[in-house]
């Protein structure tokens, strides 16, 4: 028998494909290939272990014969589990270190993500004490340095259809200014009005491909300095999924917290994305009241028109304070 190894295999809509071969991503490997690779003893005992383990959300171990399973549930916020991590090894092998994986959920009605436990700790090397289960969009988008599959992701997020789904990798900001790559594995989940993902850390795929994003990174530094709130929106959805420059006072909370949008207001912001999707250079000027947790009515003013470097269906959103006007 070869020495052991970490499996991942997701759990995010009620299947389970291997998505994870140690640091080797597998792009929706069906249980045919345990059979293959395992063989056909070893690969029902591995199967066996992560149905026990998903349905008991609990550590599993299991020996058989020569063999070890050990399996390690990956938990998100909601109270399910959304993968399994199994080793399969010799019983007389060194057991390697877990690999690193967490889990998310994104709640396409509130429109806001829920982390799982360990999740930010992982992606962001965030310390303890600033840890929050419920974030904005922005939280997470705005810190990815590179994300290549950006458009199919967005499509399928948006589209929130039976089978949808996008794997890939891509590139983290952490609190501590360190670079990290992911596999982030993400499925739609329409009967729930929901995303879900795992997130697992690959260093090992490092390589000349991390730089940044040159037409991000372009975007942010001129947005920082327009002295105006710059936000990059799903115009499907009027969805703000990262702000390339924050809002300036008094509507500043509105990186870190999604408001209350008058509800006339949001219709007519909804009504401008549409059409600023069906004719790709118009812009739109319109006003909108918002209201941030046990806070007033804010007057904004906002300026929408789409991205002409990406893909249609993405726009831009340039917000202030009607007090500037």
């Amino acid at each position: 028998m070869s020495p052991g190894r970490w499996l991942l295999l997701e759990t995010l809509a009620g299947e389970r494909t291997l998505v994870a071969e140690d640091a080797r991503p597998r792009q929706w490997s069906g249980l045919a290939r345990l059979h293959r690779t395992l063989g056909p003893a070893r690969a029902g005992l591995v199967i066996d272990t992560v149905e026990h383990c998903a349905a008991s959300a609990d550590s599993h171990r299991v020996v058989e014969g020569e063999t070890i399973v050990l399996a390690e549930p990956v938990r998100c916020a909601l109270g399910g589990i959304h993968g399994v991590q199994v080793w399969v090894g010799p019983v007389d092998a060194p057991v390697s270190p877990r690999r690193r994986v967490a889990a998310w959920d994104f709640d396409t009605v509130t429109e806001l993500a829920h982390h799982g436990p360990g999740l930010e700790e992982l992606v962001f090397a965030r310390e303890p004490e600033l840890v929050r289960v419920v974030r904005t969009p922005p939280d997470a988008f705005g810190r990815m340095v590179r994300f290549d599959g950006r458009v199919d992701y967005f499509d399928m997020a948006t589209r929130l259809e039976p089978g949808g789904h996008w794997q890939g990798q891509v590139d983290m900001l952490g609190d501590d200014d360190t670079v990290r790559r992911f596999q982030m594995v993400t499925r739609a989940r329409p009967d729930l009005r929901r995303l879900s993902a795992l997130m697992h850390a690959v260093p090992e795929l490092r390589d000349g491909d991390s730089a940044v994003d040159p037409d991000v990174t372009m975007l942010r530094m001129v947005s920082q300095r327009s002295g105006v709130g710059v936000g990059l929106i799903l115009l499907s959805s009027a969805v703000i999924y990262e702000w390339a420059s924050a809002p300036p006072p008094p509507l500043d909370r509105w990186a870190v917290e999604r408001p209350v949008i008058d509800p006339i207001d949001l219709a007519a912001l909804r009504s401008a994305c549409a059409e600023v999707a069906r004719r790709p250079g118009a812009c739109r000027r319109l006003a909108l009241r918002v209201r941030f947790a046990e806070g007033e009515w804010i007057r904004a003013q906002v300026e929408l028109e789409t991205i002409t470097t990406a893909a249609t269906g993405h726009g831009l959103l340039r917000v202030w304070s009607a007090e500037q006007v």
